[in-house]
């Protein structure tokens, strides 16, 4: 039997979450990149478990467990929600099609929330407090041996300051003095550094350097770019200081920024006959979601505010 217009409410809801989900999956995002999912089964999760990890020793007679380094750090759930009312008339004059796109609008907003939370907690880096106590971009972390280490600097993207920050990097040392192994793989920067960034990853020739000849300069042979190919670039739009520039390594377990997952999006409706409905002459569409951003390991990070 063909669908009449009663039957379109009874199959809304099914289609539109479709329609939301397909939307979500495909919209762009890059906060997975640079973020370790974590579940959550709590309202606020305690992190003390962020530190080293034991080292290898020669099994003798017994294991030696280790233990771990004192820390305090934890991420509180927070809800969030977003929704949208579509009149009764909508659906009886047949405007699905307007109501479809409200719903994919819905399902991409949901994407970038996530996005936005993520990048702005990595932005705040410089003034909010990690897992040790220290600011999560700071000159002086210490753990154990490590003795005091640096992943902030202070100067502008260039070769020079991203072959530093590499090799800071890789030196990075655990709490018994021994290196992480850390190897950084992302560049994330502001829209205004992007083709700065992208000339410093794609070039074929050492960008600090140009080949000019007379004049006071001189001639200066063109060297090879050994940054070509090293990094991959992310460029968001949640970093609003167009200085500032970012060096991650996401390789590892534990990656910058820690995504703690209570409740994933969930897509309802209040539609036939709710309380809305019947009082208003209006349908509700929304989503749901319970999660939070928190810093992860500093030792994973580098970032600079670049004058």
């Amino acid at each position: 039997m063909p669908l009449v217009k009663t039957d379109i409410p009874n199959l809304l809801e099914a289609g539109l979450k479709a329609v939301f989900f397909e939307e979500y999956d495909r919209a762009p995002s890059d906060w997975g990149r640079i973020a370790t999912v974590v579940p959550s089964t709590a309202d606020t999760e305690d992190y003390a478990w962020l530190g080293s990890a034991p080292a290898m020793r020669e099994f003798k007679d017994e294991r030696v467990p280790a233990g771990l380094l004192e820390q305090s750090y934890s991420i509180k759930n927070r809800t969030w929600e977003a929704s949208i009312a579509v009149e009764r008339a909508a659906l009886e004059d047949e405007r699905y099609g307007q109501i479809k796109v409200r719903i994919q609008g819905l399902g991409r907003e949901a994407r970038r929330h996530q996005d936005e939370l993520v990048f702005s907690l990595l932005k705040n880096g410089f003034g909010s407090a990690c897992y040790d106590g220290q600011y999560f971009f700071d000159t002086d972390h210490s753990e154990g041996e490590s003795g005091t280490q640096s992943n902030k600097g202070t100067s502008a993207l260039s070769a020079t300051s991203l072959q530093s920050a590499i090799s800071a990097m890789v030196k990075f040392k655990d709490d018994r003095g021994k290196p992480l192994g850390v190897i950084p793989d992302v560049l994330v920067v502001p829209p205004d550094l992007q083709w700065t960034a992208m000339e410093l990853l794609n070039s074929a020739y050492y960008p600090d350097l140009v080949s000019q000849t007379g004049g006071t300069g001189g001639t200066q042979k063109l060297a090879t770019n050994v940054l070509k190919g090293r990094l991959d670039l992310v460029v968001s739009p949640y970093l609003t200081d167009g200085n500032d520039w970012f060096l991650l390594c996401t390789t590892g377990p534990v990656k910058p920024v820690v995504f703690q997952s209570r409740v994933p999006v969930e897509f309802s409706a209040l539609e036939g006959n709710s309380e809305t409905g019947f009082m208003r002459d209006e349908y509700l569409y929304g989503v749901r979601a319970r999660y939070n951003v928190g810093y992860g390991l500093w030792q994973m990070a580098y970032g600079s505010q670049g004058s």
